[in-house]
């Protein structure tokens, strides 16, 4: 009863999912979806989402948490027009003096289904006033840009892009929407510093990953390799030049087509890890790979879900280690979103249930954020839903595991 107690007498909280974990849905509307946890200056968590509005058109919104509760929701950007879709999501960046930065997706209007392109925006520390600053393969009739990512508070991002000599060959089997792996860099006040192809053909529509290490950036995203295999590449940025890319581990999984689940990444100094999911062999495994190098060698990767994942698996810094999230089927159409923590020398926790989902689509990606001793996840359940564990919260759950 204590728990439950507990649960009820905050005002912010709406229901305890079980055990510890705590509701604290964010001020977003019915139908909204497409969660996204960042960290801005000295750990602040913010929440971005997109909301319904009348007449099809959507809002790209954001909400910080003070602690306690989530601020007034801001919105970022609006319109009609936009590509919405569940694996390609919207983002935020908080870079060290305030400045926003924000991404989301709008669709050529004489296109097809799939023409559309990225959106960038910037919103300055002093007005807080938003204003588009960059657009990628907005002009695209039938192909896309998208799947971006920002480095961690910082004005950069990894990002998928057709081929910019407009072809659509490939160095394995099938030649269809080809994607190439682009890295684009901007000035603290906005304009564009470069936008640079990183990998000519990459796996056409899985997220992409990026993290900052002491001496650069190491950037994962699922590549298209001869024969079919789409498994991860890492590449990486030291001593002003990016590397060639490279396989992190040889999971050997062939698959005619994009499965649309992509790596997670969390580095910092020398430390690095990643996390996927792979189905190679029929058998569907999220792993976490971790370096202690900066990226430039990787130990066996470890096997982390339960038997059973569904997918999209993310990731944050933890204490001295990491945390993953993913979710994992218990059922035909059921799923639980689930967590697990790793150390820094590959020591695995015990799993724990953060919530129940379905295992489609409408669940969308997992996410999780960490502040001082707070941890938060995010999911779509009927609009977007948010959850509170404290650290002394999960070594607890992890106790009840046994």
């Amino acid at each position: 009863m204590r728990t439950l107690h507990r649960c009820l007498t905050a005002a912010w909280v709406v229901v305890c999912l079980n055990a510890e974990v705590r509701r604290i849905d964010p001020p977003a509307e019915a139908e909204s979806g497409m969660p996204f946890l960042t960290n801005g200056p000295g750990g602040a968590v913010y929440l971005s989402w997109i909301d319904p509005l009348k007449d099809k058109q959507h809002a790209l919104r954001f909400s910080r948490w003070s602690g306690s509760a989530w601020s007034q929701p801001e919105t970022a950007a609006q319109g009609a027009n936009w590509f919405v879709n569940w694996g390609d999501f919207p983002s935020l960046a908080v870079l060290a003096d305030g400045t926003m930065l924000a991404h989301w997706l709008t669709r050529n209007q004489v296109g097809g289904k799939y023409g559309y392109g990225i959106r960038v925006a910037r919103r300055n520390a002093a007005t807080q006033q938003w204003s588009e600053i960059h657009g990628m393969s907005l002009e695209e009739k039938e192909d896309y840009a998208g799947f971006l990512t920002f480095v961690p508070n910082e004005a950069a991002a990894i990002y998928l892009s057709p081929p910019a000599d407009g072809g659509h060959g490939s160095h394995g089997e099938q030649h269809s929407h080809r994607k190439t792996v682009r890295f684009v860099s901007f000035s603290v006040s906005g304009q564009l510093i470069s936008d640079k192809e990183l990998d000519a053909d990459a796996c056409s529509c899985c997220q992409t990953a990026i993290g900052k290490t002491r001496s650069g950036l190491i950037a994962a995203y699922r590549d298209h390799l001869p024969g079919e295999i789409r498994d991860i590449s890492v590449v990486r940025y030291a001593d002003g030049a990016w590397t060639q890319p490279r396989v992190l581990h040889n999971d050997g999984w062939k698959i005619h087509g994009c499965p649309t689940d992509g790596p997670a990444i969390s580095s910092a100094d020398g430390a690095v890890a990643i996390t996927w999911l792979t189905r190679a062999g029929d058998v569907p495994k999220i792993q976490v790979a971790l370096s202690a190098d900066e990226g430039r060698t990787f130990g066996a990767p470890k096997r982390v879900d339960g038997g059973n994942p569904a997918g999209r698996p993310a990731i944050t810094a933890y204490g001295a280690g990491y945390l993953i999230v993913w979710l994992e089927k218990t059922a035909s159409t059921e799923a639980e979103i689930r967590a697990r923590r790793v150390d820094r020398d590959g020591t695995l926790h015990r799993a724990f249930s953060v919530a129940t989902a379905t295992s489609g689509r409408a669940t969308g990606f997992p996410k999780v954020a960490v502040s001082g001793d707070q941890v938060l996840f995010a999911w779509r359940a009927e609009r977007v839903r948010a959850a509170l564990l404290t650290k002394k919260e999960i070594e607890e759950k992890e106790k009840e595991q046994k």
